[in-house]
């Protein structure tokens, strides 16, 4: 695929060229239009100028009264020289004879140098006419010329106004419009050669460097790659459209892959939370989604930037509903094991009475013993277990039940404590950091407390309609107002180095789940953890 990116860019240059030959054309075809619109003004302009130049010499006093008169060569070089567009000019009489003319190219103004007007032109006029535009009909290969006739004050007509123009001027005006015109082509050309040039860079830049094929079968691949993740993939963009959803995701949240790209977020996931991302500009990290109730979904949500700017947000789902099923598994085994522990410990100083009283020929005693000790754990057991229909928690709390006689602890569970199979305030692993930290807290706590004082740690899980309350209780020396103040700081102990992380976990855990923590602490009575979490669904 490097190479894709490396080579010689041909269909940039391809891009590039066919821009360019588009301009051309553009170009060609305006300044073409352009040049035939300019030429047939010119050319309009130049007999409206001709025309009312030989009106206007018509109808001077000077040639009306005669047109013989000494001064009409002197009047006809000024009129020549101060009317830029006429290069010759000349007086006729009645029956096309010249008698003054002036040449602006050569000064010469001999009329013998002037041959007679054609009779087509005398007999136009002597049929009522007043003005005639002609060509070929001046001195020295003039090209365009314009007639009209001259009246005596009687109304008599008394001979012909002629003004023309040399084919040399013609072109020189047709050369400089040419020029013109390709001065502004070759500007043109340059600026849409460079506009092309920078277009074709943009469109690469905007293709990272690959070729539009390599760059199509590239998105392809990876299309199909993100089609294959477990993970499902959504994103949006800053108008909360989707603009991608992979097939886990489809599966994930059921919702059809193709009908959901270009929908409003809102319409197709109506409890989702993904665009607060773009409102905060921070990532969120693995948030359980309460809104999907079929399977256990994790949530990472990450706001896409681009040049400053928020331009969308892209979600990704991990399916936990199998791994926490395992985890769930291994982590009440785990608990069960450590209840295992401590119930062989305690049994074997159970053990040790009962031969006590075998050896002493108790024997009675001893039946009676064993009778007890076995109904008082049943009991115990089916206590914890009718109250508590999570398996890992309540193997848990059977755990800390043996650990606490193992450590002479009154382990006691509230008799109105409540929770029911797959929480929806807290999952089971959550529930387990928590208490597991909290009450070995509290059984540490009790360990480090003086001799003589009573040490119980109460239990409490009540798991309403609108929330879950839990608290653990503890008859320990309690805390001072600083040592609660860093209470949640990781690192804080007050047990010693390489300490102080469970209580910081059970923060964690709390606040990725919106639930809070309160702690009342007497010195010299005990301390309470208070947890609440509440239905935000």
């Amino acid at each position: 695929m490097q190479n894709h990116k490396t080579g010689s860019s041909k269909i940039y240059n391809q891009v590039r060229n066919v821009l360019l030959l588009g301009i051309v054309i553009s170009l060609l075809l305006s300044l073409g239009a352009s040049f035939l619109l300019n030429l047939t003004s010119e050319n309009r302009s130049r007999d409206q100028t001709l025309e009312s130049s030989a009106q206007v010499a018509a109808n001077t006093p000077l040639l009306t009264e005669d047109i013989s008169a000494p001064e009409t060569t002197e009047f006809i070089r000024r009129t020549v020289q101060n009317v830029p567009t006429i290069d010759v000019f000349a007086v006729y009489d009645r029956e096309g004879h010249p008698s003054a003319f002036y040449d602006l190219a050569t000064g010469a103004d001999n009329v013998n140098d002037l041959p007679p007007l054609s009779q087509d032109i005398v007999d136009w006029f002597l049929a009522g006419n007043d003005t005639l535009l002609y060509n070929d009909e001046a001195p020295a290969g003039a090209d365009r010329c314009a007639y009209a006739a001259i009246y005596s004050p009687e109304g008599e007509l008394i001979g012909y106004a002629m003004a023309g123009i040399y084919i040399r001027s013609i072109r020189a005006v047709m050369l400089r419009m040419l020029l013109f015109h390709l001065l502004a082509g070759v500007g043109a050309l340059a600026v849409g050669a460079l506009l092309s040039l920078r277009l074709s860079r943009n469109i690469k830049k905007d293709l990272l460097g690959y070729e539009p094929d390599a760059f199509r079968q590239l998105f392809l691949q990876r299309t199909d790659i993100l089609d294959g993740l477990e993970e499902g993939l959504l994103a949006i963009d800053q108008d909360n459209r989707v603009t991608y959803l992979n097939r886990a995701a489809s599966d994930i949240l059921r919702i059809d892959q193709a009908a959901a790209l270009g929908q409003q977020l809102k319409d197709i996931y109506p409890r989702s939370t993904i665009p607060r991302v773009m409102q905060t500009g921070k990532a969120e990290y693995n948030i359980s989604l309460e809104s999907i109730t079929h399977v256990s979904v994790l949530s990472d949500r990450i706001p896409l930037w681009r040049d400053g700017q928020i331009e969308g947000a892209v979600a990704i789902f991990r399916n936990r509903t199998e791994v926490t099923k395992l985890a769930q598994d291994l982590t009440g085994v785990q608990h069960i094991v450590e209840a295992l522990r401590a119930y062989t410990h305690e049994f074997t100083n159970k053990l040790h009475v009962i031969l006590g009283y075998i050896q002493l020929g108790e024997t009675q005693r001893a039946e009676e013993y064993i009778l007890h000790i076995t109904a008082s754990r049943s009991q115990s057991i089916d206590y914890i277990r009718e109250r508590i229909q999570e398996p890992t928690v309540a193997a848990l709390l059977i755990g800390k039940a043996y650990r606490a006689a193992e450590l002479d602890i009154r382990f006691t569970l509230d008799p109105a404590s409540s929770l029911h199979g797959d929480s929806q305030y807290l999952p089971a692993m959550g529930l387990v950091t928590v208490l597991g930290n909290l009450i070995e807290n509290a059984f540490e706590a009790l360990l480090g407390s003086p001799p003589g004082g009573a040490s119980e740690v109460t239990v409490s899980i009540r798991e309403g309609r609108h929330g879950l309350l839990v608290s653990v209780d503890d008859t320990g020396p309690g805390m001072t107002d600083e040592v609660r103040a860093h209470l949640f700081d990781k690192g804080f102990s007050t047990k010693g180095e390489n300490r102080g992380t469970g209580l910081s976990l059970v923060k964690d855990t709390l606040e990725a789940y919106n639930g809070t923590i309160r702690v009342e602490s007497e010195p010299g009575v005990g301390t309470s953890f208070i947890i609440t979490l509440n239905d935000h669904s």
